[in-house]
């Protein structure tokens, strides 16, 4: 009797559950209906740079990365964690942060279907931002450059430290600067705790999810920076706590159809 593999490799089946429905027919594997990239963090970062390689202290398959004076990028393997593989970007004291970007290769095409995922732990969440997803700024001075109203594109999810709502998760974006548009969710974030953010865009409205929830539903749809050239990037920073703040990022995934 052969046993063999009854589903699609090609991309995840439709969920028979609530949870996580943005990946339902959506792709698991590089192929030619999706494209796919995901990171998780088994690799070493340099700290010099590497001919033909990454940036110092960029992982491999990233463009490069934004680290404040004091801020450290570093793969982990605390076992206590319960990841296979872990970013760690820490901070030493008050403003300081990390931002790591790949290459402006990535868009939201209108009529496509694209999430952007990743999941991460802080240990404070009420001083410190952390943020994921795509951007038009790459070669900024600044962490927060990337994720902040100094870009003309670009569409984050996480939470922001300085807002009356800091834990609460937020989705902020803007298309040719036509003004950012902040959208408060409904679901906030647990310090010490794995959470999966996810960005989801259907083509013509974006929603965010935490643990496969939906938190936020963009209100301007006409914000979504789609058909831009845009670069997928994570960041963590200590905004007015007392330093010595980490942020551990398990995985990044982008999967976009074709």
């Amino acid at each position: 009797m052969t046993t063999g593999h009854k589903g699609t490799i090609v991309h995840s089946s439709r969920s028979t559950v609530s949870g996580y429905t943005y990946r339902n027919r959506m792709g698991m594997i590089p192929c030619a209906e999706f494209a796919v990239f995901h990171d998780d963090f088994f690799s070493y970062i340099p700290t010099t740079d590497i001919t033909n390689g990454p940036a110092a202290n960029t992982p491999w398959g990233w463009s490069g990365a934004i680290i404040d004076t004091g801020s450290t990028a570093a793969v982990t393997s605390v076992a206590a964690l319960g990841a296979n593989g872990a970013l760690l970007l820490s901070d030493a004291s008050v403003s300081e942060g990390v931002a790591i970007y790949g290459p402006k290769g990535m868009q939201l095409t209108a009529g496509k279907r694209c999430f952007i995922e990743t999941r991460v732990r802080t240990d404070d969440v009420t001083d410190n931002t952390v943020q994921f997803g795509l951007s038009a700024l790459t070669a900024v001075t600044n962490p927060e450059d990337i994720y902040t109203t100094v870009a003309a594109d670009f569409i984050t999810f996480g939470i922001l430290d300085g807002t009356t709502t800091a834990a609460l998760t937020q989705m902020v974006y803007d298309k040719s600067n036509g003004g950012p548009v902040t959208d408060v969710g409904t679901i906030a974030m647990v310090a010490d705790t794995w959470t999966t953010l996810a960005i989801y865009y259907d083509g013509a409205t974006a929603r965010c999810f935490v643990n496969g929830d939906l938190s936020v539903s963009a209100t301007v749809a006409a914000q979504v920076p789609n058909g831009v050239a845009l670069a997928p990037f994570f960041a963590a920073r200590n905004g007015n706590g007392a330093g010595g703040n980490n942020t551990y990022f398990d995985y990044f995934r982008v999967v976009a159809e074709r």
